[in-house]
């Protein structure tokens, strides 16, 4: 009987010859993946590794015979975390997935981390196949995380450190600084003279200016801890532009600028905001507008914009901004060119807390400028309008008057000296002590200011800072010395923070002749001066007091230094009180006979009077001074028969005269 064998149906021939190209197909993905991937069987005891690809055995560092056959755990050891380790040991119990990270150990020990996932393959019937193991080497990356957190950490740590460190010098610096301008507070209240009282108002005015440094940092401060926060209050729109224009009057009034604002009536009377931070952002702008600003005038304008938001725009004429400074402008401590921002001070906190609280208000915030052509500062913000029509609206404030004052410069009798200092209150100080001690000073800001000057060989001394902007100190002096005559010989005395020995060391080297460093001993300067001058000029005699031969009645160089020193608005009190104690000291010396109280008497008229620079009283009052010390009667009476009306008329010479006290 012969058997037939059936032939095999086409189909399943096709369909286990696909099956074969497909597991070829799949083994060999599996062996060229760059991830290890490793089978283990748990129906073998102890599941053991049934399959493991290249890349595993090149991640391990073992060969395929010393894997096949073993169970996982062979790659644990010191180090490997044992709750993970069990938490594997649950999941293949229970035949669920898993995945998670956990630190291995390669053949040579090496530790490495295995970001593991394993899952469990059933059979049709749901039978439990095998474990299908994939696994990452993520060291690398985990070592990047670790180091991240860390630098997180120190990062946070280091601003907790600083944020406790500015709160307890906040406190360290307040309390003392309170007590300063507390007591220069009450100081102002008692029977000053106007000498007295101007160098209060510097020293108080120099008290406002740390403590406003103080707040700018401690703001920022907070701005970076994220402590900062916006309020969102109801308030009148036009309320911080009218207190921004009351703030600033006073220094626009001084400078001569036109202050002027405008409030779109399109804006609603009531917003919902933090009305502070706009009246601080408004501040902030419109304050370095007025210090920028020489002449003409600074505009504060609030607007509707098209698309339903509030636009701040503060304009000025001032000295503008270069292209390429105003990429830095609103960085933290980032100010405009050095040359200016030296000589008008700031800490460069201001731009940069604005930038802050208009994008914390939710706005953005530009500058438009070029430079000699002044500034337009301008920042949007979203406007939550209230109606409020009850509220009256704010009258804009009037516009001031421009009154510029012309520099010029005088003889002296004691000796005249160019003072090259940038410092507004450095200048104050040192002119004042050597004023009083009789001597003319001249004023420049910088290096090129200062050769320029001391060209003519009009001086008897110069007293010459270091860092200054522009030509520095040191190459300023050079330039003197090469210049001819003697314009060239001129004694020049450093007067400088610059302290070390090497910063002496350098100045001598550049041709000075002494070095005083700052803060200045009164008497050490006037010692140094008194001995380089008497090598220049010789003292006057005693004996012999010669009037000037040029009475000028305002030196008014010598104010508007003082104005800036006493800050806005100040000069005119002062000047008021200047003007009733040196009529009163006028009509002491008139009654007065005994010379020595006559001595003393002009003594302090010549302080005061030079303090205010009213030269002419000021020379006279050390005519009457000398005559007085040498017994010379004669000349004592001569002298004063003309002092009522010399008084009068250099009263009268200042820009706002002072009225007499019989006036109505």
């Amino acid at each position: 009987m012969r058997v037939v064998t059936p032939r095999p149906d086409p189909q399943d021939l096709a369909a286990e010859a696909i099956a074969q190209a497909e597991n070829a197909t799949l083994a060999a993905a599996v062996a060229a993946a760059p991830t290890g991937v490793v089978l283990a069987d748990p129906r073998q005891p102890d599941c053991p590794i049934t399959f493991a690809n290249p890349a595993f055995l090149a991640m391990t560092g073992y060969a395929a015979e010393e894997v096949l056959g073993r169970n996982c755990r062979f790659l644990q050891g010191p180090g490997t975390e044992p709750g993970k380790a069990l938490e594997i040991r649950r999941a293949l119990s229970e035949r669920r997935a898993i995945e998670l990270t956990i630190t291995n150990h390669r053949k040579d020990g090496k530790r490495f981390v295995n970001e593991l996932l394993i899952s469990p393959l059933f059979d049709a019937d749901g039978s439990l196949r095998c474990f299908l193991g994939i696994q990452h080497d993520v060291t690398l990356r985990e070592k990047a995380r670790r180091a991240a957190d860390r630098a997180r950490r120190d990062a946070l740590r280091a601003h907790a450190e600083k944020t406790g460190f500015l709160a307890f010098m906040s406190h360290e610096v307040r309390v003392p600084l309170n007590g300063v301008m507390g007591t220069l507070a009450l100081l102002l209240e008692t029977g000053l003279s106007a000498e007295q009282r101007a160098y209060a108002e510097t020293a108080r005015r120099c008290g406002l200016t740390l403590l406003d440094t103080m707040n700018d940092v401690l703001d920022l401060s907070r701005m970076e801890a994220g402590k900062f926060v916006i309020a969102a209050k109801p308030f009148r729109l036009a309320g911080p532009v009218a207190e921004v224009m009351e703030l600033l009057r006073p220094a626009a009034d001084e400078k001569g600028l036109a202050l002027t604002s405008f409030v779109d009536p399109k804006l609603p009377e009531g917003a919902v905001g933090d009305a502070q931070r706009l009246r601080q952002v408004l501040l902030n702008l419109a304050d370095n507008a007025v210090k920028f600003t020489v002449l003409g005038g600074v505009h504060i304008s609030l607007h509707l914009t098209p698309e339903g938001r509030m636009r701040g725009v503060v304009k000025d004429s001032g000295v503008g901004i270069a292209p390429k400074v105003q990429a830095r402008l609103f960085r933290r401590f980032s100010q405009g060119a050095q040359d200016i921002t030296r000589r008008y001070g700031g800490t460069g906190l201001g731009l940069s807390i604005c930038k802050r609280l208009v994008e914390m208000m939710g706005g953005a915030i530009w500058v438009e400028s070029e430079a000699g052509h002044g500034a337009t500062f301008t920042f949007d913000l979203p406007l939550q309008p209230i109606q409020r029509g009850a509220l009256p609206r704010l009258p804009a404030p009037p516009a001031s008057q421009p009154h510029p004052l012309p520099r010029r410069r005088t003889a002296s009798m004691a000796g005249r000296i160019l003072l090259a200092e940038d410092g507004i209150s450095n200048q104050l100080v040192a002119a004042a002590i050597l004023r009083k001690a009789g001597y003319e000073v001249d004023l420049v800001h910088d290096g090129d200011e200062a050769v320029a000057a001391a060209r003519g060989g009009e001086y008897d001394l110069i007293l010459m800072d270091i860092r200054m902007p522009g030509r520095d100190g040191i190459a300023a002096t050079t330039a003197i010395r090469a210049l001819p005559g003697i314009a060239g010989r001129v004694p020049i005395v450093a007067l400088t923070a610059s302290a070390l020995p090497e910063d002496r060391e350098r100045c001598l080297s550049a041709g000075m002749d002494r070095h005083i460093a700052k803060p200045m001993d009164q008497h050490q300067l006037l010692a140094v001066v008194a001995e380089l001058t008497a090598l220049r000029l010789p003292r006057p005699d005693a004996s012999e007091p010669e009037p000037p031969t040029r009475p000028i009645l305002l030196d008014r160089q010598t104010l508007e230094e003082l104005r800036a020193a006493v800050g806005p608005g100040q000069l005119p009190r002062l000047l008021r009180v200047f003007a009733e104690e040196t009529r009163e000291r006028l009509a002491r010396l008139l009654s007065l006979r005994d010379l020595g109280m006559i001595e003393d008497e002009a003594h302090g008229l010549k302080s005061a009077a030079g303090t205010f620079g009213a030269i002419a009283l000021r020379d006279a009052a050390l005519q009457i001074e000398l005559a007085a010390r040498a017994g010379d009667r004669a000349t004592v009476a001569r002298l004063l028969d003309a002092l009522t009306a010399l008084t009068e008329n250099s009263l009268a010479a200042y820009p706002r005269p002072p009225p007499r006290p019989d006036a109505a």
